[in-house]
């Protein structure tokens, strides 16, 4: 016999209700920042080797945490379910304790509600984030969900349900029992879910108990490098005894389905256990928690005592049926520990990856990301799974049936039966367990090797304190940022070489390790190589825990607006300060790469007194009327010499390289420039004497800048090709890896895009090549276009013109600085002129 139910309307009602709902705030605003402390995530700083930092030390940096934007989706679906589950045990209670005669039927649908409604969102979320790779894996990035994956995962999610009808059909049509057909499509609805269980907890089960085995102890573990207090030890050994146990369980289930698929009656009780008062026969062994539940049974007869036997029976088959929901619901803090570290490629495989662990290191919005996947993905399923346990306990003995269900009997009841129920329950357990062992023993051998990983938890505090010491750790010299500033190659690749040199100290390796990062991050800008420093300034950002990192941050804004993906500059530009000219240039940068984001009005004055915003705003309108140069006079500052450069190359494409020669010489002659200071204008000026013929000139020119810029990658790839020649010898290799990409690889025209983004490739031939300098740099093409509102599909039949000799070396489009160091955007050819000039873009 099961509860009845209630269908009049009294103040339990309200009790019930608001009880409930309080529990749940007290559970969000206290349990749930509590149980996020002590937070960490592991990104990896060389071979075998982790930092683990920790991104939450506190309850009240928690609590931060969730207030961060596009947090609260997550906990407010997480909290529903909670409500939901609540509103069921208090009725519960109350009936026990005899304050009402059964369940008011108000409150359970209440809170079926509450808790089916989170489980759907579960599989749609589950199913789509495992579908669907996220954004930040196959490139970190810093980019949200974007209104297509977005659209993506809710049609993937109906289409899912949609076939779940269509099964629902089908089995009617082949004779399948009504309460199997509910069962079996209801376990597919919410297998999205389970599954996402089974990959992170099989594939990071070695790391977590070994973790908590040392926690529990009271001993510090590889992620926790200090004493563990009192209730973080006594949690460890929770945590450790539940998950230590998952496999026994998992294969105990496993074997159970498999034996009962062979012999659904292999497993009769004997005559002491059916003779239990307590006991009520089950449809199968698996509502009983399998082989080992059906034994303990068994075992459990033996004692002639009730308060002794029927406690451990009960705990026995909760544990055995639960051990999903558990971990699940109540242990969604590990699950999100675990999601936190990263560590699932080097702890197992099959994995589920939701971010970059740098960018997690770093920005708010991955965390809020992943903290909204453990919450939906998670939490939804198992407690579902928590309220059916409920539920169908012991043969059902607290579900309403038949005439108990009152109005509901030919209705919900008639249709949530006994046995569709029961058999829905376990089928959901032994699904994530099932899964489990799966990714488990595929990791095991992966699990094994852990040991061999180096994680190192006092990192970054170590790293703080010695920040303090670092003029006596290295000696002063100019910036790197400077020193590309100033054109200045080789002096800052022997900086960097520098940093490479053995301290003696492993204290000090992990300092090192930053200024190595930071200076190749600023090489990288410099060059223009903006894949690989976009990877370097992560990882900068990561180390330096977002404190003092700003130029890394402009760094990866400039970065998305060189690879022309808009929808992720704008969250990078967020982060950055307002009041700076830098961003504001990106903030214009991005209006002109799609004019539907509007440029406030604020920006709009900063830019109106900005010199380079001029000179781009000269290069857009000569662009749009197809004139190469400009008749204003040069200037010779930084960022003005990427823009000389890219009027030299725009002189050779028009076939004005004499033009160009001469107004270069008599302009070095008016301001009395020190050519031999800027290596990149002696390239620029040794192209132009190999256009008019000279190239003994010109070869001169490139070996006397060598022996002071023997570094420099643009003279030296200029000195490459004329070694190929025969006019001078071949420079030595440079070990840094800092060169151009078609002198990496024979086959350099299939990487030429992803190292030069902004750079049409010296030969563009390929329809790769083609299409790639539209988007770089248009200049390369615009002397032979009519017009220049060209169709996505019309620039595949473009006839490409044969680019002058190493154009690529010095062709430049819109300019800007990052932390003071010049670099070219390109210029993309898809412009939207008309959406610019109506935005009034270009009249500031």
């Amino acid at each position: 016999m099961g509860i009845a139910l209630i269908s009049g309307f009294d103040i339990m009602v309200f009790v019930t209700f608001f009880l409930s709902v309080g529990l749940a705030y007290l559970f969000q605003e206290y349990v749930i920042p509590r149980g996020l402390s002590g937070l960490q995530v592991a990104f990896p700083t060389g071979a075998k080797r982790y930092e683990v930092h920790t991104v939450t030390n506190s309850k009240y940096e928690a609590r931060e945490l969730l207030k961060a934007p596009g947090m609260r989706y997550g906990l407010t679906v997480y909290i529903m379910a909670f409500t939901g589950a609540i509103l069921l045990g208090m009725e519960w209670l109350f009936y026990q304790t005899g304050l009402n005669e059964g369940i008011h039927m108000l409150s359970l649908a209440l809170a079926l509600i509450l808790i089916i409604f989170p489980a759907m969102i579960s599989t749609g979320v589950s199913m789509s984030t495992q579908l669907i790779t996220p954004a930040g894996i196959k490139r970190a990035t810093l980019q949200g969900a974007s209104t297509f994956r977005s659209g993506v995962g809710i049609t993937i999610t109906i289409l899912w349900f949609t076939s779940l009808f269509l099964l629902w059909f089908i089995m009617g049509v082949a004779g399948v029992d009504f309460d199997r057909r509910l069962a079996i499509t209801g376990c597919l609805a919410f297998a999205p879910g389970f599954v996402a269980y089974g990959r992170v907890l099989g594939s990071s089960w070695t790391a977590l108990v070994e973790s908590n085995r040392q926690l529990s102890r009271g001993e510090p573990s590889a992620f926790y490098p200090y004493k563990p207090k009192a209730r973080k030890q006594f949690v460890a050994m929770l945590v450790w005894i539940n998950t230590a146990a998952m496999p026994l369980i998992a294969f105990n289930t496993l074997v159970s389905v498999i034996l009962l698929a062979i012999n659904p009656d292999m497993f009769v009780h004997s005559d002491a256990v059916n003779n239990l008062p307590e006991y009520r026969p089950q449809t199968t062994i698996m509502e009983e928690g399998g082989i080992v539940g059906f034994y303990a049974i068994e075992l459990f007869s033996n004692i002639s005592e009730p308060g002794i036997r029927v406690p451990l029976v009960t705990m026995v088959l909760l544990f055995l049926l639960l051990n999903v929901a558990v971990v699940g619901f109540l242990f969604v803090y590990e699950v999100a520990r675990i999601l936190f570290l990263d560590i699932a490629d080097v702890a197992g495989k099959g994995g589920i990856k939701l971010a970059d662990s740098r960018l997690l290191r770093s920005e708010r919005n991955q965390q809020a990301n992943v903290l909204n996947f453990c919450f939906t993905g998670f939490a939804g399923q198992s407690m579902l799974l928590l309220a059916l346990a409920m539920l169908t306990f012991w043969d059902s003995q607290y579900l309403p049936q038949g005439a108990e269900c009152g109005t509901w009997e030919n209705s919900i009841c008639g249709v949530l039966s006994k046995n569709a129920l029961e058999e829905l329950t376990w089928m959901l357990a032994a699904g994530g367990q099932i899964v489990f062992l799966g990714i488990w023993a595929l990791s095991r051998r992966t699990g094994q090797h852990l040991g061999d990983v180096s994680f190192d938890a006092m990192a970054s505090q170590n790293r703080i304190k010695l920040e303090a010491m670092e003029s006596m750790i290295y000696r002063e010299d100019e910036a790197t940022a400077k020193l590309i500033k100033n054109d200045d190659w080789s002096t800052a690749l022997e900086k960097m070489e520098r940093l490479y040199e053995d301290h003696g100290e492993e204290a000090v390796e992990g300092l090192a390790l930053v200024k190595r990062t930071e200076a190749s991050m600023i090489l990288l800008t410099g060059l223009g190589n903006w894949d690989q420093a976009e990877e370097v300034a992560l990882s900068y950002l990561a180390l330096k825990t977002g404190r003092t990192a700003e130029i890394a941050r402009g760094i990866l804004s400039t970065t998305s607006l060189a690879q022309r993906d808009v929808q992720e500059a704008i969250p990078r530009i967020k982060l950055l300060p307002k009041e700076d000219i830098e961003v504001a240039r990106l903030r214009w940068f991005t209006s002109l790469f799609d004019p539907s984001q509007k440029l406030p009005q604020d920006i709009r004055m900063m830019l109106r007194m900005d010199s380079v915003t001029k000179m781009n705003v000269s290069l857009l309108k000569r662009y749009k009327d197809g004139v190469p140069v400009t008749s204003q006079e040069w200037k010779y500052k930084p960022v003005d010499k990427l823009h000389i450069l890219g009027e030299i190359a725009r002189f050779r494409i028009w076939n004005q390289s004499d033009i160009a020669l001469d107004k270069l010489e008599a302009w070095v002659d008016r301001n009395d420039v020190d050519l031999a200071k800027w290596p990149h204008g002696q390239t620029a000026r040794a192209l132009l004497y190999i256009d008019r013929g000279m190239i003994a000139t010109a070869t001169k020119i490139v070996k006397q800048t060598m022996k002071d810029h023997p570094r420099h990658p643009h003279l030296r790839r200029l000195a490459i090709y004329l070694a190929y020649q025969g006019k001078m010898d071949l420079p030595v290799s440079e070990p840094t890896g800092l060169i151009w990409a078609d002198t990496k690889s024979n086959d350099w025209t299939k990487i030429w895009p992803s190292y030069h983004n902004v750079v049409p490739a010296p030969e563009i031939e390929s329809q790769l090549l083609k299409t790639h300098a539209w988007i770089a740099n248009a200049w390369s093409i615009r002397k032979e276009l009519d017009s220049i509102d060209i169709k996505e599909r019309a620039v595949k039949k473009l006839t490409w013109p044969r680019q002058p000799f190493a154009n690529h070396l010095i062709l430049t489009g819109l300019v800007t600085t990052v932390g003071g160091i010049p670099v070219d955007l390109g210029l993309p050819g898809n412009l939207n002129f008309k959406a610019i000039e109506k935005s009034e873009l270009l009249d500031l």
